[in-house]
């Protein structure tokens, strides 16, 4: 018989504390970015805001840019806990849909205002780096989305699964980089509009 798995330890105080810092340097990177923009916020205005020394940044982050990364990371993230939340609400899945889009355009336009200097930087700066994976991260996440959909018989299947997933994770992508790229694009409307369209392209007759 198999020995009982060991319990994992909890983490130690040393290792909290290190991880209060770091977020501590995160949140305070991501209020200076938005409020003044990426490029012209300094480490060193990072640090003080986050109330730690100069020098302990950079045993987080080798870098303002592998900060950026971080927060780009964050966002896909943010997506993931965004499809759990919505999976427990009731309604069906155009209304979950929608209010998925809806939702992601509403926090991003309250939001500081630098916060498409912002989505731009990690677009253009952090993204590459990391493109393929979170693409990867991104896809799947909608997917899983998709198959919950279609295992409720309220997504259409005379579709390949993967096409309804390009269609959706184009949308969903579109919808930022427009925003980002034309200062009078109005987000909120145009993720309504996108949504709306998809849910009744998407879900069965």
């Amino acid at each position: 018989m198999a020995e009982p798995a060991l319990p994992a330890s909890a983490p130690t105080r040393r290792e909290r504390r290190r991880l209060e810092i770091r977020d501590r340097i995160v949140e305070a990177a991501q209020a200076l970015f938005e409020t003044n923009g990426y490029e012209s916020t300094t480490v060193n205005e990072i640090a003080k805001s986050a109330d730690v020394a100069y020098g302990t940044f950079f045993n987080h982050f080798p870098s303002k840019l592998d900060l950026l990364r971080e927060l780009s990371d964050l966002s896909v993230r943010d997506l993931f806990e965004s499809l759990e939340d919505v999976s427990k609400r009731p309604g069906s899945f155009a209304e979950h849909l929608v209010w998925l889009f809806e939702d992601a355009a509403d926090r991003t336009e309250q939001m500081g205002p630098k916060t498409r200097d912002l989505m731009s930087a990690m677009m253009t700066l952090a993204f590459p780096e990391s493109a393929v994976t979170d693409d990867r991260r991104v896809r799947g996440a909608f997917r899983g989305f998709l198959e919950e959909g279609r295992a409720q018989g309220e997504i259409r299947d005379d579709v390949e699964l993967e096409t309804l997933v390009d269609v959706v994770v184009g949308s969903w992508y579109s919808m930022f980089l427009s925003w980002v790229h034309f200062e009078d694009h109005p987000l909120r409307e145009r993720a309504s509009a996108a949504a709306n369209f998809l849910a009744t392209t998407l879900t069965t007759r």
